[in-house]
């Protein structure tokens, strides 16, 4: 790296110039650089955060701006208040420095995320660690402004800590840097802070001649995020002085221009200001406690990050890291435990109610099947039965003449049908005795005018099929044949089983008269067979016409 190149990166990268960034476009890095050290609105760091992510996509891995880059996008998050994303991106940047074999370059780059992270741990209110990490800034610094910017850094938490001795040493010392360095913006800073705290000493009038030096070279540079600063300090001054009105309006102006400058920090701020006139002191106190409460939470939330930036003991840093790793475990186990104790709460409810379920399926069944059975035995047998007594009342000599054959006959068919009532009701052994239930119920159906055709079944065809798959294909084939003996008059039937891998396929075909496929489905019933599969989760197609027979094919995983 080039003597120019880090001239380069020293002025512009921590502090900047107005003379370097006097001229430029808005799509170079100077122009955005600018931007986000003298902020005017939210809008200019955001435009900033855009410009250096396209940056970092599409630069060169190894190239040194990468760095810079990230440095700028930290410092863009910590005026935005994301102080947690602002310290990943600084300990992204101070791993990747240990890599850097130029010396110089790494006491850059280190005095510059040092003075950054100080500035978060101030925000956050932990003075220690803040502290510290100014004094190894200090330390690097190479420059005058370097040092006048530090020193007032470290003013800043010694005053909101109160300790004014300390904080009027540290901004002596910038202020008496001045002759060396040219940026006005940066002795404004110096003024306001010196001026704030000289009155808070007892010295009034000489500090708010410092304070009013300060505004003016700020409005002169018409950056509002610092004036601001220096409308903050003269409502505490007013207020101080015990003078409301004057510390209102300095108030109520920092709380107009919060809403210009638009970013979350600064209007917080200008609302906490206008929330310390409130004349309800339920307010004022709510606003004290707000406080309190942030102060307390920043420091939890702080605790690891001040071991993560203890650079200087790499022990420490090894006992850190296996902290963070072992309270990440211990919240990936609380998790998963929470989410296996939602699951399985889960699971029993969905048991407990698909029990319910089950039994008022089982229920509503019941109820179903007997009002079936009822509904058969009346219109089926009772029918066939009174008509018979009542022949037999009529003519009591026809059991004896060759009207008695066709009574004979008429019993029978009533106990054909009482059999096939019978099979429809009753339980059907889905276990060993399947493979020759089944059978039974196909050979059932033949009779000297039907045949009934089907190939050799394996005994251990079924063993890997469901109870419910096994009496739900029980049931079809039964619908299948009951049909076929009330309307198809069919002189042959055939049913295959066949098994392709895990998949059972059922053919049925038969010669008989056939139908349209809406009056098959509509007339016979045969709505109840589709659902029966569908409940199983396989398929089931028809192919039928008049005079050409029926055939179905049903197709389920065992």
């Amino acid at each position: 790296m080039t003597n120019s190149f880090l001239f380069f990166l020293i002025i512009i990268f921590f502090f900047g110039s107005q003379n370097l960034l006097g001229q430029r476009k808005n799509d170079s890095i100077p122009y955005y650089v600018e931007k986000v050290q003298n902020f005017k609105n939210v809008s200019d760091l955001l435009n900033a955060k855009t410009f250096f992510e396209a940056k970092l996509k599409t630069i060169e891995k190894g190239n040194p701006y990468t760095l810079y880059f990230k440095y700028n996008l930290a410092s863009i998050e910590k005026n935005l208040g994301n102080f947690i994303e602002a310290e990943n991106l600084l300990v992204t940047i101070l791993k990747e420095i240990d890599l850097l074999s130029d010396s110089s370059s790494k006491i850059q780059y280190q005095k510059s995320v040092l003075n950054l992270l100080g500035n978060i741990y101030r925000e956050q209110e932990n003075k220690e660690k803040a502290i510290e990490l100014y004094n190894r800034a200090l330390e690097n610094a190479s420059s005058t402004q370097d040092s006048a910017v530090i020193f007032n850094n470290k003013s800043n938490i010694y005053r909101e800590f109160e300790e004014y001795e300390n904080a009027k040493k540290e901004l002596v010392n910038a202020y008496s840097l001045f002759p060396r360095f040219k940026d006005t913006l940066e002795q404004a800073r110096i003024l306001d802070n010196l001026g704030y705290v000289y009155t808070k000493l007892g010295s009034n009038s000489l500090g708010l001649e410092f304070i009013k030096r300060g505004l003016k070279l700020r409005e002169d540079a018409e950056m509002d995020t610092d004036i601001f600063a220096s409308y903050q300090k003269l409502m505490m001054y007013y207020k101080d002085q015990q003078n409301d009105s004057m510390s209102k309006l300095y108030a109520n102006k920092a709380y107009d221009l919060s809403l210009k400058i638009k970013t979350p920090v600064f209007e917080e701020k200008g609302l906490g200001m206008i929330m310390e006139f409130h004349p309800d002191s339920k307010v004022r106190e709510y606003k004290r406690l707000s406080d309190s409460l942030y102060r307390i939470r920043a420091f939890e939330n702080n605790k690891s990050a001040m071991l993560q930036y203890d650079f200087s003991n790499k022990f420490e840093r090894a006992i850190l890291e296996e902290t963070i790793k072992t309270k990440q475990q211990e919240r990936k186990a609380l998790l998963f435990a929470f989410l296996g104790g939602l699951i399985f709460i889960s699971a029993i409810f969905l048991i407990i109610l698909q029990r319910n379920r089950n039994k008022r399926h089982t229920l509503t069944q019941i109820h179903k099947t007997e009002r079936n059975l009822s509904k058969k035995v009346h219109d089926e047998l009772g029918n066939d039965i009174f008509y018979l007594m009542n022949q037999i009342q009529t003519n009591p000599a026809s059991l004896i003449e060759k009207e008695g054959l066709q009574i004979l006959n008429g019993l029978n068919d009533i106990y054909v049908k009482a059999r096939d009532i019978s099979k429809t009701y009753t339980t059907i052994d889905t276990d060993k005795g399947y493979h020759d239930e089944l059978l039974s119920l196909l050979n059932s159906f033949g009779s000297d005018s039907t045949k009934i055709v089907t190939n050799e079944i394996a005994i251990d065809f079924w063993d890997s099929a469901s109870k419910l798959k096994k009496e739900q294909v029980y049931r079809v084939l039964q619908e299948l044949l009951t049909n076929m003996k009330k309307h198809s008059e069919a002189s042959l039937v055939g049913i295959t089983f066949t098994k392709i891998k895990k998949n059972i396929i059922i053919k049925y075909v038969d010669n008989g008269k056939g139908a349209t496929k809406a009056n098959t489905l509509l007339k016979n019933g045969l709505a109840n067979v589709e659902n029966r599969i569908a409940e199983i989760n396989g398929t089931i197609t028809f192919e039928t016409s008049p005079k050409n027979g029926f055939k179905a094919e049903i197709r389920f995983i065992q």
